[in-house]
């Protein structure tokens, strides 16, 4: 549980006055947990998310509310939120990974090239801050390199500071790729939890389809295509079904 106050993020919803402020509201919740009441804090957790406001620290503690409270399911989806934002927190991942032992349905994923777990990797190891801020200082070098190739005198100050700014250069292009691939993980609406107690996913969009396969609440889904009151999902071991929209939750 935290209960270091951080600022809440306004995510671009309707903004809704509380007669508290949102820091007083957040803090609020905290003390309940301390007291136990999980439900309360939970509920002033929510509260905030549904007037708009989100943070990586909101998400993990709504999280935990949700774990002490006994739903797991939703538990996971508001860890998996948090985890967008705070990619690199040990005790976030240990908490995720506890939630994911206790529901009913293990999905072993199919193997896939090395470097995609490499590159998902690096990508965990940057905060959207701190690539934001290495990108800045990149920018600076380069800038900077720059400058001192034009103003130099000697060939050789010339030469290194060429080097640099190739060098911050190269980086700060990788660094924007990272950037993008950040930015669109914490915006994309492709994977969701199963909020449902049990979902029988059916192979096409209609209820008098054929089954395809049963899931269990808690089990994290890559949603491939939307139809009407469904959803065609991906399991990470590859089965594909369709899914009422109602049963899921886009992390």
């Amino acid at each position: 549980m935290r209960f270091i106050f951080l600022p809440l993020l306004f995510f671009g919803g309707i903004f809704v006055s509380f007669a508290q402020s949102p820091e007083e509201v957040f803090a609020r919740a905290n003390d309940l947990y301390q007291q136990t009441k999980f439900a309360e804090a939970r509920d002033l957790y929510e509260s905030l998310i549904q007037n708009g406001y989100g943070s990586g620290e909101l998400y993990y503690n709504l999280g935990n509310a949700y774990y002490k409270t006994g739903n797991i399911a939703r538990a996971i989806l508001n860890y998996e939120r948090a985890l967008k934002q705070m990619p690199t927190d040990d005790d976030l991942r240990h908490n995720l990974q506890l939630a994911n032992l206790m529901i009913t349905d293990k999905i072993e994923p199919t193997p896939r090239l090395f470097i995609w777990d490499y590159w998902d990797a690096i990508k965990a190891g940057f905060s959207i801050e701190g690539i934001t801020w290495l990108i800045y200082l990149l920018f600076v070098a380069v800038v900077t390199a720059s400058i001192v190739m034009m103003l130099a005198r000697t060939y050789r100050a010339r030469k290194f500071a060429l080097l640099g700014g190739v060098v911050s250069a190269c980086l700060m292009v990788f660094a924007l790729v990272i950037f993008a691939a950040r930015v669109s993980d914490l915006k994309g609406e492709d994977t969701a939890i199963i909020v449902g107690e049990i979902v029988t996913t059916k192979n096409s969009p209609d209820t008098k389809s054929t089954d395809a396969f049963v899931l269990h609440s808690g089990v994290k889904v890559e949603i491939v295509d939307r139809l009407s009151d469904w959803v065609k999902i991906r399991l990470a071991d590859g089965k594909v079904g369709w899914a009422e929209k109602t049963a899921t939750e886009v992390i």
